[in-house]
């Protein structure tokens, strides 16, 4: 049994239709519930400082050989002030007096990040939406080829 060019464009149509609709807006939701997971983060500008403070007797030698420990320190909405180690890869080139942008949330300032929050779940979103994309097109061209 031959099949046609029409009659497999038209099942490949169909398959994209519903491959691309629902598992794009699968991923688009996923995408969608990652960024809203992460929750809202408030945005400052932070300080690279040296912290000289040490935990115990051992931390002190091995700071002395070391130098100091760097830390991000930031102004939260009510004014105080916070820190947390400079151990991001943002940081890593940065020197003491240096600014650098943070985000933290308003319920636990003590943590910051310095990565943008908006990219949480970009990917997911973005695969999403050329998914339902192409899902569209399908379906447009299933309907186009019903007609010829």
């Amino acid at each position: 049994m031959a099949v046609h060019a029409l009659d497999f464009a038209g099942i490949m149509s169909e398959i994209l239709t519903f491959v691309g609709l629902i598992i794009g807006a699968l991923l688009y939701m996923v995408g969608l519930s990652v960024r809203g997971i992460s929750g809202r983060w408030t945005r400052s500008t932070a300080v690279i400082a040296a912290s000289r403070t040490a935990a115990s007797s051992t931390a002190a030698s091995s700071m002395a050989a070391s130098g100091p420990a760097t830390v991000i320190r930031w102004f939260d909405s009510d004014g105080d002030v916070h820190e947390c180690p400079a151990d991001t890869h943002e940081t890593q080139h940065l020197v003491a007096g240096d600014d650098v942008r943070v985000w933290f949330r308003n319920r636990r300032p003590e943590k910051c990040r310095t990565h943008d929050p908006d990219l949480d779940g970009k990917g997911l979103r973005l695969i999403g939406l050329v998914l339902l994309g192409i899902g569209v097109l399908a379906g447009v061209a299933g309907i186009v080829l019903m007609f010829l």
